[in-house]
């Protein structure tokens, strides 16, 4: 799938913020440019809300333990949201090539262990997209 200018210009906007860390460039590039159109935009927004979020409860579940205080609550709302995730995501790419819809499918959807990881590693870099919403509010610069 082809990127249009603007979102190859974003992606190399969130690596330079992220410091390099993006692992997934390229499969970001396709929700980004998917994000473009203005249907689903709000879904690329709330993919980016939830991603951060798996993120952060991911790195606390992992520093808690399952015998740490509010593991059980975290488990729960965690799973609901990697069950959301994978919804926005699906609808996110509907519209793409068939390809790619696969290969998401298969890395990132699939109901295994490594589809989770894939899965969570994608929301890392996605995370790194709402921290750039939040930090440099292009919403706002649009408007003045």
């Amino acid at each position: 799938m082809e990127l249009s200018p603007v979102t190859a210009s974003l992606l190399s906007e969130l690596d330079k913020f992220s410091g390099g860390t993006i692992a997934h460039r390229s499969d970001l590039g396709i929700l980004l440019e998917s994000g473009r159109v203005p249907r689903v935009r709000g879904l690329l927004e709330e993919l980016s809300f939830f991603s951060k979020f798996l993120d952060r409860t991911y790195r606390i579940m992992t520093r808690i333990g399952r015998n740490g205080e509010g593991y059980d609550r975290l488990a729960s709302e965690f799973s609901e949201a990697v069950a959301k995730t994978r919804d926005l995501v699906t609808s996110l790419i509907s519209e793409s090539p068939g390809d790619v819809r696969k290969r998401f499918a298969d890395t990132y959807l699939a109901l295994t262990q490594e589809g989770l990881e894939n899965l969570l590693s994608l929301c890392h870099d996605l995370s790194w997209y709402k921290n750039w919403l939040i930090d440099t509010k292009p919403e706002r610069k649009a408007r003045t």
